[in-house]
């Protein structure tokens, strides 16, 4: 976003469409990359941006009380951001709390799934097993992984893709395991 722009709030709140789109040229970009800043997502960025321009205009005579339209914008954006992390913290949580809902609702006894994740465990070549073991079980990060197995951050990585890959597969198989197809899926997805 550019320092500094001169903004007509007056032409802008009787609806100067060319005010409007001015602002707008200025102000997206640098809007954009602030919102990435705060989702890391450049897709869900650009709707924020969009959703606080459309309520900008939308909401244009209540402009009379707003002394910074920058500033205003910025905290609409850093606000936007806030709760739309804080919808994907509380989905989070709750595709969490179904697997294990799931999970105690099934009708196997814990120690024949955990059993089945063992024996999926075990298919693994042993290098790959135990860098994903390190990863899930010791919630150990790629680079300490690297470093206590003497291995590159690369190659850490490549097990761990490769063993996810293995598992899913593995999964597929076995239609009696959704849960546990569910639970390896999350846990990628959110690595």
């Amino acid at each position: 976003m550019t320092p500094f722009i001169s903004v007509d709030i007056e032409r802008l709140i009787r609806g100067d469409e060319k005010v409007f789109k001015s602002l707008f040229d200025h102000s997206y970009v640098g809007m954009v990359q602030r919102a990435v800043y705060y989702t890391n997502d450049l897709n869900a960025a650009e709707d924020i941006v969009q959703e606080v321009f459309m309520r900008l205009w939308e909401k244009r005579e209540e402009l009379r009380e707003i002394q910074n339209i920058q500033g205003y914008l910025l905290f609409s954006i850093r606000n936007k951001c806030l709760n739309l992390l804080e919808h994907q913290q509380v989905m989070d949580k709750y595709r969490q709390y179904c697997l294990l809902q799931e999970i105690s609702d099934d009708e196997e006894e814990p120690e024949t799934f955990i059993e089945e994740v063992g024996n999926l465990l075990n298919k693994l070549p042993e290098k790959r097993r135990k860098v994903l073991e390190m990863s899930i079980l010791e919630s150990k990060s790629y680079a300490e992984i690297a470093s206590s197995l003497k291995i590159s951050l690369n190659t850490v990585k490549d097990h761990i893709k490769k063993a996810y890959a293995f598992l899913r597969e593995e999964m597929r198989k076995d239609i009696s395991s959704p849960i546990l197809f569910c639970a390896f899926y999350y846990r990628e997805k959110y690595v």
